[in-house]
């Protein structure tokens, strides 16, 4: 296992919008424990049934998570990779563009995963498509920028950018083959990811296009 420590790629400016992500992270994750969130969770079978009222689901499912683990990695890569990312795109777009990826990873999960939903109501939670997104967009801006990673809990190593995050996704797409009707929705990282892919090659077309 690959787990991020740091990088070496300081911020343009203060993520504030990354820290906020953050703790709206972690305070939704404590108030499930007093209160009933199933409305926030996004449900194939109601999207199905009425897309209207599952629209908000899609950005809600976001701030869920169903474990301290899910949660504090989920964190982790955030908090390492997004403030980067919230410096070079500025913090309102950064902020549509975590939403987008993933309320669009939500979408791939329903439409590309056969048995996402085959034995059960096909909930999501979590915010591993949105930072999948930013994984991919870390991954074209700063492709040499090196991460500080606890390789198999053993060893510390400086690996660069392009490296780290593109074996990250090539485990998500082995995990998918290997264990396609497990319980994590590798097909939401996988759509996460090629929508920052998309999404920051079309806004670093329309930057360039716009300062020439």
């Amino acid at each position: 296992m690959f787990i991020p420590i740091s990088d070496t790629n300081p911020a343009l400016r203060k993520p504030y919008t990354t820290y906020g992500l953050i703790i709206a992270n972690f305070a939704l994750y404590l108030l499930t424990y007093f209160y009933n969130f199933d409305l926030f969770v996004f449900s194939e079978d109601l999207f199905r049934s009425n897309p209207i009222q599952a629209f908000p689901s899609l950005i809600t499912h976001q701030f869920l998570h169903g474990s301290w683990s899910h949660l504090i990695f989920n964190m982790l890569f955030l908090y390492i990779f997004g403030d980067n990312m919230e410096g070079s795109l500025g913090r309102k777009f950064f902020l549509l563009f975590y939403l987008g990826c993933g309320a669009g990873a939500a979408l791939f999960e329903v439409y590309f995963d056969p048995y996402f939903g085959a034995d059960g109501p096909g909930l999501l939670i979590g915010a591993s498509g949105s930072i999948s997104g930013v994984l991919a967009s870390y991954a074209l801006r700063y492709p040499s920028a090196k991460i500080l990673t606890w390789t198999f809990f053993v060893l510390f190593l400086k690996i660069r950018a392009a490296w780290f995050i593109g074996i990250w996704i090539a485990t998500q797409f082995l995990f998918e083959i290997l264990t396609p009707q497990g319980t994590t929705a590798y097909i939401a990282h996988i759509g996460g990811f090629i929508l920052g892919l998309v999404f920051y090659s079309i806004y670093h077309k329309y930057r360039l296009s716009g300062n020439s």
